[in-house]
């Protein structure tokens, strides 16, 4: 966790460091676990004490600080201990989610009076969307400066309707997965009265098909549009990143396992692999079953369904798919064409063995564990 600012008072510098530290502790802890948990689980998440927390940190350090004789001003970050929050996690009996998403692009488009505005200024809806905090989340969501290159890439009415080509192009620019555009349309009056907000969600790309959600909200009586609009783009951030952690539930009860091959132009490829592996929360462990200059195979143990693995590995690059004989592990970081050229040279050998033949895995020759 990165970012967490603290401001302390007391009698001595040095006390308030003290005193800022602790307090740091406990607001990193706060948001990690408001980061992992489902909203409607962490009312079950018991209170800590400092003595409590210090176990789960691995380390913290200072970003930034500024002391005076009583004050102490600084912002820290902290890294925490996989298993010990787990655990914690799991004694305090909540569901809770560790994949993080690859960034999504946020398209704030504000439908007023019937004309649908993006880059135009002002445009308070994406102002709104600039006053939320978009960081430590499990969903990291960008917003476009609007720059010229961003004009010529879509506008607010192709945005709408969901252009696919221009859609694309301003994704792959911005390297988001996926497309939301957050469509609002203000001061409907479906109750004599109330000042309401419908907000219309549209997912583009992704690996889930394209969909459609919507979301009415009512404005306060005495909110400013300013207000209003910015809760509402903070509700609609939760909303999505809540989406996600329902659909990437960490099962530690349940797990599986699976034989993957994988096709390499040298061992130095398997090296990054294993490395990415390694950070994947629903990747148990993996063991080397066979190792070559040209490809290699290993046996996968997860947790959860192979859905929420192929998830979680595609963040990172890896798409896993089911091949003739076992699956089949694909880099999307390699070259283009030496994927190509592995690609067809396995399908090649696949084609030439018969559908009924034994499949014959090689003793293993080393195992890696988490």
């Amino acid at each position: 966790m990165t970012g967490i600012k603290v401001d302390r008072t007391a009698d001595t510098a040095a006390g308030a460091r003290r005193e800022a530290i602790i307090e740091a502790h406990d607001r990193a802890l706060s948001l990690l676990l408001t980061r992992l948990v489902p909203a409607d689980q962490r009312a079950s998440l018991p209170d800590l004490d400092h003595a409590d927390i210090v176990p789960m940190v691995q380390s913290f350090g200072v970003d930034k600080e500024r002391t005076s004789d009583v004050r102490y001003i600084g912002t820290l970050s902290f890294q925490f201990r996989r298993q010990e929050v787990r655990q914690f996690m799991r004694s305090a009996g909540v569901n809770f989610a560790e994949t993080s998403s690859k960034p999504v692009l946020l398209l704030p488009v504000l439908d007023f009076g019937g004309a649908k505005l993006l880059w135009d200024v002002p445009n308070v809806w994406l102002e709104a969307w600039n006053a939320v905090p978009l960081d430590n989340r499990l969903v990291p969501i960008i917003l476009p400066v609007g720059n010229l290159a961003d004009i010529r890439d879509i506008s607010a009415e192709r945005a709408v309707i969901g252009s696919k080509g221009q859609l694309d192009a301003i994704r792959e620019r911005y390297g988001a997965a996926k497309v939301i555009v957050a469509e609002a349309v203000p001061y409907l009056a479906t109750v004599p009265g109330e000042r309401n907000i419908r907000v219309t969600v549209h997912s583009h790309g992704g690996s889930v098909v394209d969909k459609v959600e919507a979301y009415t909200f009512r404005m306060q009586d005495a909110e400013k549009e300013e207000e209003a609009f910015t809760r509402i783009a903070r509700e609609i951030a939760l909303l999505i990143e809540e989406r996600w952690k329902l659909d990437n539930i960490l099962e530690l009860d349940y797990s599986n396992s699976l034989i993957a091959e994988l096709a390499l132009n040298g061992l130095h490829e398997w090296v990054e692999i294993r490395r990415r592996l390694a950070t994947i929360a629903f990747v148990k462990n993996f063991e080397l079953v066979s190792l070559s200059r040209k490809q290699v195979m290993i046996r996968l143990a997860y947790f959860g369904s192979s859905k929420q693995l192929k998830t979680a590995l595609a963040q990172l690059d890896l798409i896993l798919s089911r091949g003739p004989v076992n699956w089949v592990l694909q880099d999307l970081q390699r070259p283009a064409i030496a994927r190509s050229s592995a690609t067809d040279q396995r399908n090649k050998t696949l084609s030439s063995i018969p559908r009924n033949a034994d499949i014959i895995i090689e003793p293993k020759t080393g195992s890696m564990r988490r």
